[in-house]
């Protein structure tokens, strides 16, 4: 998803860290499918790699860059105007060692993304990447 991609670049270049950095995402994954798409567009893997990644373990919490170890969208709850909030306080709560069972150790940059809307049927009409850092 362009937007997505966009965002997320533009989020690494103002917090001044590339994707190698990151110790935690949470992402927008309403549908199961989307996650893989999201590995890829925030540069956690190369094109066409979202699939290995996930069947690498490395998006597993105890992987390398564990993603939505909350649950994701698909886990707690998806309430449309909540869940970019969530994904901050996820966030938030993992880099101030908050989150309990499902804590990142030593987690030290945290990613959390947001879309919503749809643009062509192919794009996203709103993209949200913020890089938080303890």
């Amino acid at each position: 998803m362009p937007a997505g991609q966009r965002a997320a670049q533009l989020a690494y270049e103002q917090a001044g860290v590339s994707p190698s950095d990151v110790d935690v995402v949470e992402l927008h994954d309403a549908f199961a499918s989307e996650e893989i798409v999201h590995y890829e567009d925030l540069g956690l893997c190369e094109r066409g790699e979202g699939v290995a990644l996930l069947r690498s373990g490395a998006t597993s919490l105890g992987g390398r860059i564990p993603v939505n170890p909350s649950g994701g969208l698909l886990s707690p709850g998806h309430p449309l105007a909540a869940s970019g909030v969530r994904t901050i306080a996820d966030i938030t709560n993992q880099l101030r060692g908050r989150a309990g069972d499902v804590q990142v150790p030593d987690a030290r940059v945290g990613l959390a993304q947001m879309l919503g809307g749809v643009v062509n049927g192919m794009d996203v009409a709103a993209a949200s990447v913020h890089v938080l850092t303890r």
